[in-house]
């Protein structure tokens, strides 16, 4: 429940494994709005979003599909940071989408960020 609404979401958490791209078009067609998520101390999870961004548009057949970047584990420390705040600002601008730090770890940010994926995409 989100303030006075009852809301209902799929998530569905890939974490890059290939056994899920049978799935994945189908909940690429139904989603109303994706948050895409990478790891700033991974850039591999940042180079694959590209890729799965790519994979929803087509499938959606549309440009204007709306996208939240997100940067998970901001928990960590700055010097285990692969992935740096500029680069991923730099994406979000050319996606013309926001882009928020968070930590699955700590919480930090999560909430707020299914708050914002709530109230843009569905309510």
């Amino acid at each position: 429940q989100l303030d006075d609404d009852e809301v209902h979401i799929d998530i569905l958490d890939t974490a890059g494994q290939e056994d899920y791209a049978a799935i994945r078009d189908n909940y690429f067609r139904s989603g109303e709005g994706f948050l895409c998520v990478f790891s700033v101390s991974e850039m591999e999870s940042f180079d694959a979003i590209h890729e799965f961004r790519e994979q929803i548009l087509r499938v959606k057949n549309d440009d204007k599909v709306p996208f939240i970047l997100v940067a998970n584990k901001f928990d960590l420390d700055q010097n285990q940071h692969r992935v740096s705040m500029d680069k991923a600002q730099e994406l979000a601008n050319s996606w013309n989408v926001p882009l928020y730090q968070t930590s699955a770890k700590t919480n930090f940010n999560v909430q707020q960020v299914f708050g914002i994926y709530i109230h843009s995409f569905i309510i």
